[in-house]
């Protein structure tokens, strides 16, 4: 789902709990859609950027697509972990890093 949604072979996602996040911005443009029973998705309403998801399965995180994120915190950001790990795209190649592997599966 997640591919679909950023139209991307994979997602970088920033996630917090939803009570450190400030949204900077107009907020009234901002749009939420329920992509699946447990998730939410929201995105700007005026471009159509994909900007969050949220969850029934991490209660109280907000995962903020790192794209949509102000460059100067992304860039102090290290990766943590790769998710959905046996979902990836097989033209990806291989990626040689020490991080963990979350081979979890899900629609949301």
């Amino acid at each position: 789902m997640c591919r679909r949604a950023q139209g991307a072979g994979f997602v970088t996602w920033l996630g917090t709990r939803a009570e450190r996040f400030e949204l900077i911005g107009d907020a009234d443009r901002l749009r939420t859609y329920r992509s699946s029973p447990e998730a939410t998705r929201s995105f700007c309403g005026r471009c159509g950027t994909p900007l969050f998801f949220e969850s029934t399965r991490w209660p109280g995180e907000l995962h903020i697509t790192l794209g949509s994120v102000d460059p100067e915190l992304a860039a102090q950001l290290q990766p943590q972990v790769h998710v959905h790990w046996v979902e990836h795209v097989p033209w990806i190649g291989e990626i040689h890093d020490s991080l963990p592997r979350h081979e979890a599966t899900g629609s949301s």
